[in-house]
């Protein structure tokens, strides 16, 4: 039974971790039809800014946090300027050439910065341990549910009250006629890259103590939410939500207590199935070309 509830944590977790970087997929992808694949250098840069701010500069995890998803919003608005404005028009695979050219220079400038030695982000959870049900939990898994869920919140009720939202589903659903009534979509993009950057950042820096940073680490993570948010139906968030929470699951429950030794790779054998019965993923709609 503890073992039971510890997995459940952990898959509960990774699920939130997941959906907050898949999130990061679907509103860029919305607001400009781009799949970002510097998504996961993205979530590694933000960990090592954070680490930048609590180690060099003596800040507190928490102000560290804060800190690099703020910068994090900022750089992402200034990809968008630099790798997808003066593409924009252009075909999707030019535009993801440019996005692959980023996170090739990103991981670069990460290695020279912090060199590739594994390294680990403190949190404000730090040896803190919850008991559920007998079983131990880790503070840190916690803190994801908890600011996970805070930020998903958040993000459902951009998507569906704000003026940004209504626009960014305008935009989504007919591009043409979004604009004919004013949408702005230049600054729609530019938002979208910066909010896309910042939920990648906060998937990076909950997940990074319970890891260890390095060059790659964010790719990983990148792979992941991409299959979730494939697996649920791309462009549609309760698939994204639903993704994640599978993913999670059986990575974690199913690899945990049934196949340990392909725990890893269970997720992607998991997807493959489900797309070859509904290629539109399993919330995703199907499109009738006339």
């Amino acid at each position: 039974m503890d073992t039971l509830v510890a997995l459940s944590f952990s898959a509960a977790a990774y699920g939130a971790v997941l959906a907050l970087a898949a999130l990061g997929f679907l509103v860029l992808y919305k607001a400009t039809g781009v799949v970002n694949f510097a998504h996961g250098d993205l979530i590694t840069l933000s960990g090592y800014i954070a680490l930048w701010f609590i180690t060099d500069l003596d800040s507190t995890p928490v102000v560290g946090y804060v800190l690099a998803v703020g910068i994090m919003f900022l750089i992402g608005m200034g990809l968008e300027r630099l790798a997808y404005a003066p593409l924009r028009g252009r075909p999707h695979l030019t535009v993801l050439i440019a996005t692959l050219a980023a996170a090739l220079v990103i991981r670069a400038f990460i290695s020279l910065w912090q060199g590739s030695t594994p390294q680990r982000l403190p949190s404000p959870a730090d040896g803190q341990v919850v008991t559920v049900l007998g079983a131990p939990i880790a503070g840190q898994r916690i803190l994801i549910l908890v600011v996970a869920l805070l930020c998903i919140a958040a993000v459902m009720y951009i998507f569906g009250y704000s003026s940004f939202g209504r626009q960014l589903r305008a935009l989504a659903s007919d591009p043409e006629t979004a604009e004919m009534y004013g949408v702005r979509t230049g600054r729609i993009s530019l938002v979208a890259w910066g909010l896309s950057a910042g939920l990648a950042a906060l998937a990076g820096i909950l997940v990074a103590p319970l890891s260890s940073l390095d060059p790659n680490f964010g790719f990983t993570i990148m792979l992941a939410a991409f299959a979730a948010a494939v697996l649920g139906g791309f462009g549609n968030l309760w698939g994204v939500l639903l993704g994640s929470l599978l993913i999670g699951t059986i990575q974690y429950l199913v690899g945990g207590y049934v196949l340990q030794d392909y725990a890893s790779i269970l997720p992607y054998v998991a997807m493959l199935a489900i797309l070859g019965l509904r290629p539109q993923g399993l919330l995703g709609r199907t499109v009738v070309r006339l």
